[in-house]
């Protein structure tokens, strides 16, 4: 369970393929090269390039047992497959140059564009059960999607362009089984993981964080050679235009203050305990804790994070911290309700009296609860109207002096599955009467 990051190759170093861009075939008895060409090459001729690379005289007599080594770019393979899980906003798709109208299920394949613009997102499963997911201002291609008919295993390799992407890797089962990521400095070998991937706009530094796995890096494009550095969960790599590789340990989870509260405002606030080393945090939002369906992410300095509405239900947010040397940190997840629920009240003379006036947005049967209190707000109210289904009330017999007032609300969800109801105050107001 472990996957490489490696600078991409040079001219001179392409020359050189890596035993990873090889897969072994053992003759047996009754083969010859050009009848394995006829079953398992993309093209007859392609034979030549194997008797080439395995340094043999005559492809009608090999010996049985003899191991060879495939390029793999060489083998014959039918399309796999992905699909679209889930997606918000705006979303482009496009293959062979026509595009794709997003909808769920859709299927996408090799060599297919996908960008997602602000406040968008997707994800992906592939065939073998692994989900890639893009949040805002991405741009990834499907570079592979196949299955190797020869090893009966996977080749999936997606280029990142711009932004980031997360990988969530079934465990592969095969030995032969590839799915890489690769962006224009590095790409990485993973055998089942959950780790991410970002491209840095200003300096084009490739960033790779691992969350579950393990993590080999080289600077080059050999992971069996010397250099290699182990870069574990909790552990991250970047790799800089210029082919420096730098690891740093990845910073802890945050922690959610007040993780039980109810997302009832107009924009929703999350606070985090301050401390440490975070020079900012990182919000996602899904409604499943499998952060499949992404429906809001916010970044932001300090100790909170805002995210505008979102409608009522019940999320799941994924909290990391961010570093000054560009990493992002590991994650911790919470689940939460959002229930909009927002109240104000106002005091004013009238010809009547002095008119309490309230009200606010959400959706649900509200009950709205006046208290009044004289001279300070630790003194018995004098009054204390629960229940009332009505926006105001108007006093006419208040006597001179200072009072103290508020107004409160408990709010029952809209959706019959859900008795659990909200209750909140407004802040005392302070009101002097003068007849």
């Amino acid at each position: 369970m472990a996957f490489g990051l490696v600078l991409a190759p040079t001219e001179a170093s392409a020359q050189k393929k890596s035993n990873a861009d090889q897969v072994p075939y053992v003759f047996e008895r009754g083969d010859t090269l050009i009848d394995f060409a006829d079953k398992y090459l993309r093209k007859r001729s392609d034979y030549f390039a194997v008797q080439r690379i395995n340094h043999i005289a005559d492809p009608r007599k090999i010996s049985i047992g003899k191991r060879l080594r495939i390029p793999v770019k060489l083998l014959k393979y039918r399309p796999s497959e992905a699909s679209l899980s889930a997606f918000r906003g705006a979303v482009a798709i496009s293959s062979g140059g026509r595009n794709m109208t997003p909808s769920v299920g859709l299927d996408i394949g090799e060599g297919s564009k996908i960008s997602t613009a602000a406040r968008s997102f997707l994800t992906l499963r592939l065939e073998d059960g692994s989900k890639v997911s893009l949040p805002s201002n991405s741009r990834v291609r499907i570079s592979r999607l196949r299955h190797i008919l020869l090893t009966d295993s996977i080749d999936y390799e997606i280029a990142v362009d711009k932004g980031r992407i997360r990988s969530k890797v079934a465990p592969l089962k095969k030995k032969a089984d590839r799915y890489r990521v690769r962006t224009p400095v590095a790409v990485s070998a993973v055998r089942g993981t959950d780790y991410r991937t970002r491209v840095d706009e200003a300096s084009g530094t490739a960033f790779s964080e691992t969350v579950e796995g393990e993590v080999i890096v080289a600077a080059g494009e050999d992971l069996n050679k010397g250099g290699a550095i182990s870069v574990p969960a909790g552990t991250g790599a970047a790799a800089a235009v210029g082919g420096k590789l730098a690891k740093a340990e990845l910073l802890s989870p945050p922690e959610l203050l007040d993780p039980a509260k109810v997302q009832s405002e107009s924009e929703l606030r999350f606070a985090l305990a301050s401390g440490g080393s975070a020079i900012g945090h990182r919000i996602i939002i899904a409604s499943d804790a499998g952060f499949v369906d992404v429906v809001a992410e916010a970044q932001g300095q300090g100790s909170g994070i805002q995210i505008p509405a979102i409608p009522n239900g019940r999320y799941f947010a994924k909290m990391t911290a961010l570093s000054a040397d560009g990493f992002e940190g590991m994650p911790a997840a919470y689940s939460f309700k959002r229930q909009l629920s927002t109240l104000g009240g106002s005091a004013d003379a009238g010809d009547f009296g002095y008119r309490f006036k309230w009200g606010g947005k959400g959706e649900g049967q509200r009950f709205y609860r006046l208290q009044i209190l004289k001279d300070s707000k630790t003194t018995v109210p004098i009054v204390d109207e629960a229940g009332l289904m009505h926006s105001a009330v108007t006093l006419s017999d208040l006597a001179d002096g200072d009072y103290f007032w508020r107004v409160g609300v408990i709010q029952l969800s809209s959706d019959q599955t859900d008795h659990e109801a909200i209750e909140q105050w407004t802040d005392f107001e302070k009101l002097t009467v003068t007849n």
